[in-house]
């Protein structure tokens, strides 16, 4: 029921950002496509089973938590950032077909934290980079702080963030988008307890693939392919795990 509810929320969103929409609102990231559902900052096909988010890129020099943020977010932590709503990026994937999983929690009968599941989802960049259109996964766009080495291969998941008890849209509220590390109020994160406390934050962006601060990128979120699956949710007693202080600590409006 919690599910379904949240579902209408963010289709009535949707429904009510197409109506708003005005002529001089933000272009859609590709040209006039009968076949492709255009919010603002947002093109759904459900054909190519794709959404396409209008993005930009960030050159921070901090340890990352997220992969992408909302504009006026937490920026110094991100490798991009849109101005397109969390919910209807949310509304998009729910139109391909998609049913949002849980955000990594504490069951607290058990005292256990379990890890963020849902749909195990694929994402690409495209973007222009030294005059020559570039189409790049997203986890090469980050490296290890230490090693200096490429994040390697990974599929984020669809946990789908959570409605508040006064009906908002938490997604919208945090501007949480894309999580490298764990945040119970974010709508994509990694499939399993990755704490965001910041001695453990181990990524950093990948200069060698990121465009120069401000290159526009589209960001293309799509389902994994069926071979990309996820571990089980095999939870970790609370004592032996430090979630961070985004995840029942803090961290959320």
């Amino acid at each position: 029921m919690k599910r379904s509810l949240l579902a209408l929320a963010i289709a009535a969103a949707a429904v009510l950002a197409c109506c708003n929409a005005r002529a001089d609102d933000t272009p859609s990231t590709q040209p006039a496509d009968p076949d492709i559902g255009r919010l603002r900052n947002v093109d759904i096909d459900v054909k190519n089973h794709q959404i396409r988010v209008a993005c930009e890129a960030l050159n921070v020099h901090m340890p990352l938590e997220f992969f992408c943020v909302v504009r006026g977010g937490p920026e110094h932590e991100a490798v991009l950032r849109t101005s397109a709503r969390p919910s209807l990026i949310h509304f998009g994937l729910l139109a391909l077909g998609l049913k949002p999983g849980e955000p990594a929690h504490l069951v607290e009968s058990t005292r256990t934290w379990f890890p963020p599941t849902g749909p195990p989802l694929k994402i690409t960049c495209e973007f222009m980079m030294n005059g020559q259109k570039q189409s790049i996964p997203a986890y090469r766009m980050m490296r290890s702080a230490k090693t200096k080495k490429e994040m390697p291969p990974m599929s984020w998941v669809f946990d789908g963030s959570q409605i508040l008890p006064d009906g908002r849209y938490a997604g919208d509220l945090t501007g949480y988008v894309v999580s490298i590390v764990n945040f119970d109020l974010t709508m994509i994160d990694v499939p399993e307890l990755a704490s965001n406390a910041n001695e453990t934050l181990e990524w950093e962006y990948n200069p060698d693939l990121v465009p120069a601060a401000g290159t526009p990128v589209t960001m293309i979120i799509e389902p994994a392919a069926p071979e990309a699956t996820t571990q089980p949710a095999v939870g970790k007693p609370a004592d032996q795990y430090n979630p961070g202080p985004g995840l029942g600590g803090g961290g959320g409006p």
